[in-house]
């Protein structure tokens, strides 16, 4: 079968296809037949060495993947031959033909959903829904400041935080083109974040006194910026930091409002398999009954995984990105 496989951190162009063996199923893991793989911000900074868990050379890309299972080990009760799944690998291989993983990260895919759509679903949606409703117990009446809303978590949180009565969802982008993207979706006020005085302009939209949660994926500056924004007992969120470079943030800056800044990291919550399920069951059933629009962004061929990390790296995809083998 056909996997990309990495030997050298650096550019898109590490991401090399090869011949490799079939994987086999060990005790309690299933063997997946690919029909999509997702991009994710993480395998970018995966393959500069970026990564949060550095990982040894040589190493295979991609933590999910939707498709037919073709084989169960042993003690697989949840899963079934044939079944169309969707699953997180968090020892990687996602791009390739065939994978593996433990059986209790897999999910049955509804019939009404594509793989594609269960892609979507999986890394991005299961971050939006746990971030909104687990880590920041978002309540009816809040306000909420989403940066990047355009990408495959911010499409997706805009319209989770709208179902979960958010009373006013200020949207971030840094085109035109994905402003009204995330406007389609409920946004309410859109924002360039490109431009110098996007915090004014969000205090401006909360008549000064700033936003009850804000999400944040960008880090660096945006983030700084972005404390100055929260309203009295607000939360910040981050959970990325693209440029690879370190964010400092006074904690005394917090302590008169008793604002918080929190973390998030999909990859603690796979010990946690009853709050993953409630997750997928949400996702599943919003979009089965049309509340929740899933935004494929690209599709690209296995052989083409540098042009979609090269294009992903440069802001130029919205939504999901997909690899197909």
């Amino acid at each position: 079968m056909k996997q990309i496989i990495v030997n050298e951190f650096g550019a898109p162009e590490q991401l090399v296809l090869h011949d490799v063996p079939m994987p086999t199923a060990g005790d309690g893991q299933i063997v997946i037949k690919v029909e999509a793989a997702g991009v994710n911000f993480s395998d970018a900074m995966q393959r500069r060495n970026q990564y949060v868990f550095p990982v040894p050379l040589p190493y295979l890309p991609g933590f999910e993947v939707a498709g037919t299972v073709t084989e169960l080990g042993t003690g697989v009760e949840n899963i079934s031959i044939g079944d169309r799944v969707v699953a997180m690998l968090p020892n990687g291989g996602g791009y390739a033909d065939y994978a593996v993983t433990a059986s209790y990260l897999a999910a049955v895919i509804p019939p009404s959903i594509s793989s594609q759509e269960s892609l979507a679903l999986q890394v991005q949606g299961l971050t939006a829904f746990l971030m909104l409703k687990n880590r920041a117990k978002l309540q009816a009446g809040q306000t909420v400041l989403i940066h990047a809303a355009a990408g495959g978590v911010g499409t997706l949180l805009v319209q989770i935080a709208k179902e979960m009565g958010a009373s006013k969802i200020i949207a971030t982008a840094s085109t035109a083109e994905k402003l009204a993207l995330a406007k389609s979706l409920g946004a309410d006020v859109l924002i360039n974040y490109t431009e110098d005085n996007w915090p004014k302009k969000v205090l401006e939209a909360t008549d000064a006194i700033g936003v009850d949660l804000i999400i944040d994926s960008t880090g660096g500056e945006i983030l700084r910026a972005s404390v100055g924004c929260l309203a009295p007992f607000g939360k910040l969120i981050n959970f990325g930091n693209p440029s690879g470079g370190s964010t400092t943030v006074q904690a005394f800056t917090l302590v008169n409002h008793n604002q918080s800044l929190l973390g998030f990291g999909l990859a603690s919550y796979f010990s946690k398999p009853d709050l993953m399920q409630e997750a997928y069951h949400y996702l599943f059933s919003q979009t089965a009954v049309g509340k929740l629009k899933v935004h494929i962004g690209q599709t690209f061929s296995l052989k083409d995984a540098a042009e979609a990390h090269h294009k992903l790296e440069n802001r130029k995809t919205t939504g999901k990105i997909v690899l197909i083998p």
